[in-house]
């Protein structure tokens, strides 16, 4: 004896067999057979317009995600729109937003914008200097002593002492790596800098160390590309009388390209990337104001070395060293400065080598290795 069971609509129905044993006494087993579907509970129309609308609001809202990011990114970012990520006039201003802008305009010739990288390695790194075994401060009292050693000098008695700064030191940077030199003062931070940039005035680089920048040689590097790998030193140096906006625009031009990406002239490649390295390191109310020194009253400690900082992220040089630049600076500051030259090597490929004291726990953070 068959029945037919209740299905959904569009399904078969289900079926379940009744059979009677033959045996007296055996009461009626139904065996259902695995053909019985999973019942499903009808949509009400309340929930299925819920989830029509809801379905609709997603597609709207991916919709106009698109359009966003390709609304900032895909546009011209020396021709940006009022108010936008890549105007930096803009309270909405984004430095890695107008990057990436930039490199999307740079990607669409690839002929004439050619990404430049500089990795560099280095083994048996050895560094060393000469110097007196004693020294004096100048005084009254020990003034006889410094014409003796002087007389020594002259009459070549006096042999300076060999003092070694950097032993046997050896590692790969790739490109688009950040790499922070710690150490206390005097341990050679500043030396090992220096050596990387190609700024050994004052020691000397033994004949049997090794640096080898992606296949280029130390001699090479420093001479045919010696704008490339460029070393800033822990004391800011600038004209004292020239404003902060026009020691920028020179940075600027003087490294603008040969190769002005949007059509527009150098002048105005140079004023627009002014504008948008102040905006990033928040000086842009110094633009008229002298930079000053320690007799030239200009602007403050803090802002004199974001310009020193600025100074040199325009340089645009794919291997920057930069030594102890967080001082003078707030932790904020200190902070934005080591994203910022994380963002550099992140978006751009380029190698930075930072030297970091006393810097709070935020700005080791955001390094690669160590």
């Amino acid at each position: 004896m068959n029945h037919q069971g209740v299905g959904t609509p569009g399904q078969s129905p289900a079926r379940h067999n009744v059979s009677q044993d033959s045996t007296p006494g055996n009461e009626k087993v139904e065996s259902y057979t695995s053909e019985t579907p999973t019942l499903t509970r009808a949509l009400s129309r309340e929930e299925i317009e819920e989830n029509r609308r809801d379905e609709e609001v997603h597609q709207l809202a991916r919709r106009y995600t698109s359009k966003s990011h390709h609304s900032v990114y895909d546009d011209d970012p020396f021709n940006p729109r009022e108010g936008s990520p890549l105007d930096p006039a803009s309270e909405n201003f984004s430095p890695r937003a107008y990057a990436k802008s930039l490199l999307n305009l740079q990607a669409r010739d690839p002929e004439k914008w050619k990404q430049r990288t500089a990795g560099f390695a280095f083994k048996d790194l050895n560094v060393y200097g000469f110097g007196s075994a004693t020294d004096y401060q100048k005084s009254v009292g020990n003034v006889v002593l410094e014409v003796v050693g002087a007389a020594k000098k002259l009459l070549g008695m006096a042999k300076p002492r060999k003092i070694d700064i950097l032993q046997n030191l050896e590692g790969v940077v790739h490109h688009g790596e950040m790499l922070v030199v710690l150490g206390p003062p005097g341990s050679g931070c500043s030396t090992f800098l220096k050596t990387v940039a190609g700024e050994t005035n004052g020691f000397y680089l033994d004949e049997k160390s090794e640096i080898n920048y992606q296949g280029i040689e130390p001699k090479q590097m420093h001479t045919e590309f010696r704008g490339e790998a460029i070393y800033t030193a822990e004391v800011d140096v600038h004209f004292p009388q020239l404003s902060v906006g026009q020691t920028l625009e020179f940075a600027a031009i003087a490294r603008a390209p040969r190769h002005i990406p949007g059509g527009i002239s150098r002048d105005e490649y140079a004023r627009r990337s002014r504008d948008v390295i102040m905006a990033s390191f928040g000086i842009s109310h110094t633009l008229n104001t002298q930079v000053g020194n320690d007799f030239v009253r200009g602007v403050s400690g803090g802002e004199r070395k974001r310009v020193t900082i600025a100074e040199a992220c325009l340089s645009g040089a794919p291997l920057q060293c930069w030594d102890n630049s967080t001082r003078g600076l707030d932790s904020a500051n200190a902070i934005e400065f080591c994203k910022t030259i994380r963002m550099s090597t992140e978006l751009l490929g380029s190698t930075a080598v930072v030297a970091i004291y006393q810097a709070p726990q935020s700005a080791y953070d955001v390094r690669s290795p160590i």
